[in-house]
């Protein structure tokens, strides 16, 4: 191995489209500032150091794949983790560590990996805790910037240039939830009554387009009455949670453009587009709750 050797990748918000993206309706996504850097070293291997997976056998099983699909022999390989992400808020924490643990792994191997081949790759290795994953978030977590992007092999990715700066709020509470629990129990619903689940799907795919166009040409109001159709949506399909709504109302009570969960939801995160984010970030926070401003804009660097 090529030591030391060293991967990042980003965090990500859903601004539109979860749930319905796994359904290959279109999402509208963006790339956050913070991430995480996986560090790769020999050692009494395969195992992963990191806080959120500590002692986790899902952990080893990330490793020992990562390092076979780019031709490294597992035994002896340790990656060690430092994240800014926290966990299960729907910021993509484990799409950002397959990506950071597989581009660490692909440095050590002297191997350099095609945009397509990074996203299939990872996909394949998110599905470890999620199930199935439609690969949005480990696009978020390698491309970074603001795309759309729709389900495929490979997924269509266009990047998406939002005229102003968004200025957001992501407020979670203390305890993290499962996207790939949220996600089966609305494939169980979907199966049980395709067609109906299909016409509300079309709904936010339709809340995404109109999303983009508001983006795009600086309308924050159209976007943000984009951002409350789709959680109308999100919460007819079954996958919100009565915090998420607590928090949502707060959001708009506050002056919030638009308020929403973001990620698997059932209790996870939300976003809130706020023309002051740090008086509303202070409006939301509180002892079960922990708020993180950020602005994000900007093409994804890699999306066509």
């Amino acid at each position: 191995m090529n030591l030391p050797a060293r991967g990042r990748a980003a965090g990500k918000v859903i601004l539109l489209g979860e749930h319905a993206v796994v359904y290959r309706r279109p999402a509208l996504v963006a790339g956050l500032s913070l991430g995480l850097e996986a560090d790769v070293v020999s050692g009494d291997g395969p195992r992963l150091e990191s806080g959120d997976y500590a002692g986790d056998p899902r952990g080893v099983r990330l490793v020992a794949e990562a390092a076979g699909a780019v031709g490294l022999e597992p035994r002896g390989v340790v990656v060690r983790v430092r994240s800014a992400l926290p966990a299960g808020v729907g910021l993509g924490s484990s799409a950002a560590l397959a990506v950071a643990v597989l581009r660490a792994l692909a440095a050590a191997a002297a191997r350099r990996l095609a945009r397509d081949e990074e996203l299939e790759i990872a996909t394949r290795l998110e599905a470890i805790f999620h199930g199935h994953p439609s690969g949005v978030d480990p696009a978020g977590a390698a491309l970074g910037g603001c795309f759309r992007f729709v389900r495929g092999t490979p997924p269509a990715i266009i990047a998406v240039r939002p005229a102003v700066p968004l200025p957001l709020v992501i407020a979670f509470g203390a305890r993290p939830r499962s996207t790939g629990a949220a996600v089966g129990g609305l494939r169980a619903r979907w199966e049980a009554d395709p067609a109906r689940h299909e016409a509300l799907f079309d709904a936010v795919a339709v809340a995404v387009e109109d999303g983009i166009r508001a983006a795009e040409t600086g309308d924050l109001a159209g976007l943000g009455r984009a951002m409350d159709r789709n959680q109308t949506v999100l919460e007819t399909l079954g996958v919100s949670a009565p915090e998420v709504a607590d928090l949502v109302g707060r959001a708009r009570a506050a002056g919030a453009l638009g308020a929403k969960l973001t990620g698997g939801g059932a209790g996870g995160g939300v976003i809130a587009l706020a023309p002051t984010p740090e008086r509303l970030a202070g409006v939301l926070a509180g002892d079960d709750t922990r708020t993180i401003v950020v602005h994000v804009g900007g093409a994804a660097e890699e999306a066509a």
